[in-house]
């Protein structure tokens, strides 16, 4: 139904309602998870951030439904939505979210994000080997240090490979 105003504005409304759900989700699945974090006497502890972002996620999913209902949420651009999706991307970024769960599983945090930003940087169509690797390891070298380091987030060893030895040498972490 593409070029009908009407049917592109239904289709909006679904869309806004469908991704405000799944945010909502997350982020109250998010808030049980951030009070299993142990809390310490500052004002400002470990679960202040992870609990933060819960938040955010809770309102801002609370917001795109408020939006679709109200029928405030714009035009259709182009690219917008599942309209020029396909099935093997949709199936492709899916694989992505099982392939961290697994990496993560086995090797640990830091292998997790490497691989699963290169695979999903490849689903969406970049071939740049050198720029996906090299991105991959500084944006995980990042990770690993503000959540592991600075956060002091737990980060558990990999069941076929600990990796920890060597990130805590990021981390700061003994």
């Amino acid at each position: 139904m593409p070029g009908d105003k009407l049917g592109d504005q239904n289709y909006k409304v679904k869309i806004e309602y469908g991704v405000g759900a799944v945010v909502l989700l997350i982020g109250v699945f998010f808030i049980f998870q951030a009070f299993t974090i142990d809390t310490s006497r500052e004002s400002i502890g470990p679960r202040t951030l992870p609990m933060t972002l819960a938040v955010t996620l809770v309102i801002s999913g609370l917001y795109l439904g408020l939006r679709a209902y109200l029928g405030k949420v714009g035009d259709i651009k182009e690219g917008y939505g599942f309209l020029e999706s396909d099935v093997k991307r949709i199936f492709l970024v899916v694989a992505c979210g099982i392939l961290f769960v697994f990496t993560f599983w086995g090797f640990g945090y830091f292998c997790a994000v490497i691989v699963t930003l290169i695979a999903m940087l490849y689903t969406f169509g970049v071939r740049n080997w050198l720029v996906m690797i090299i991105g991959a390891v500084v944006l995980a070298v990042i990770f690993q240090w503000v959540f592991m380091g600075v956060m002091l987030l737990n980060d558990p060893k990999g069941k076929i490979v600990d990796l920890r030895e060597y990130t805590n040498l990021i981390s700061g972490v003994k």
